[in-house]
């Protein structure tokens, strides 16, 4: 009876060992699967967070992990910013904040080349606009950073037109009119659609845009 008890213990621990060891193995497969991916269809944020991880580590910012993404401490009392697979908060965030950033890491994953252009700019643009006190001032700020895009486009096109539209001159071209299209797009959005949702002193949620709200649900989903 004693020989059969022990023997059942031993499976059942065998049993377990080796639920780690697949589970460990899982989370390395999909680690590497998640860094993969983010260094080629997502490569464009997450080599810019590399350099910016670089200077962080020769500043002596120690490097710390959530999931697979790595990320750093720096400052106090600003939120944090996301890099493809890194992302740096102030030494104060909150842990959801924390979450958060690595929600827009996932998003990376999915929209790749196209993560700046539809969630960092709009919302970096809209994290700075909510900290203007009036209206007239969300206005003219947000106006100011979309007439800033135009002008690079439009300073693209005239560089092109000057050298004349030929060869690799072409892609000079479409460089400044993607900018000076998408700086039309994003002040619409920001003047007509965003902007005034703050009418009358009206509180809006910083997770009250689509982006925001899928990175903390992303966030809290697979790493909270």
């Amino acid at each position: 009876m004693t020989c059969e008890k022990e023997r059942g213990q031993g499976m059942s621990d065998l049993g377990r060992q080796r639920g780690t060891r697949f589970a460990r193995i899982g989370r390395m497969f999909r680690t590497a699967g998640y860094w993969l991916v983010s260094l080629t269809w997502g490569g464009a944020m997450t080599l810019l967070g590399a350099v910016i991880a670089l200077g962080m580590l020769l500043s002596g910012h120690a490097p710390k992990k959530l999931g697979p993404n790595v990320y750093f401490e720096v400052g106090r009392g600003w939120g944090g910013m996301e890099y493809g697979a890194f992302f740096f908060v102030a030494r104060d965030a909150s842990e959801r904040t924390r979450l958060h950033e690595a929600g827009h890491g996932i998003q990376n994953l999915v929209l790749g080349p196209l993560m700046p252009f539809l969630v960092c700019i709009p919302s970096a643009l809209r994290y700075w606009m909510r900290n203007c006190k009036t209206l007239a001032g969300k206005r003219a700020f947000s106006g100011a950073i979309c007439l800033i895009l135009a002008l690079l486009g439009a300073a693209g096109l005239i560089a092109a037109a000057v050298l004349g539209l030929s060869g690799g001159v072409w892609a000079l071209f479409g460089v400044g009119l993607f900018l000076a299209a998408y700086a039309a797009a994003l002040g619409v959005w920001m003047q007509a659609c965003e902007i005034p949702k703050y009418r009358h002193g009206a509180y809006v949620p910083y997770d009250g845009i689509w982006f925001e709200a899928s990175a903390t649900r992303l966030g809290e989903q697979y790493y909270g």
